[in-house]
């Protein structure tokens, strides 16, 4: 259950979803099935959700890593949405 931001800075509690943004986040986890009585690996999609708040959102965002897993990131800086950079032109 999403309870917070998931910026570990922030502590704005999830009260409606109007707000921010809800990240879906799927990283394989490896498992073991056993099927025919012999145990064959077998890789598990694991879906975990993110919620940032309207402040963070608008600064940060969500990502995956093999190595280190999720993780929180500032959005690089100077690259506005495509949907912004038509209007400004």
């Amino acid at each position: 259950m999403l309870a917070k931001c998931a910026n570990p800075t922030c502590s704005t509690p999830l009260v409606y979803l109007r707000e921010g943004k809800i990240f879906m986040v799927e990283s394989p986890q490896p498992k073991f099935e056993v099927l025919s009585d012999v145990a064959k690996p077998k890789p598990l999609n694991r879906v975990e959700h993110f919620w940032l708040c309207g402040p963070c959102s608008n600064e940060m965002t969500v990502t995956y890593d093999r190595q280190r897993g999720v993780e929180i990131i500032r959005k690089p800086v100077g690259k506005a949405p495509m949907a912004r950079r038509a209007a400004a032109s």
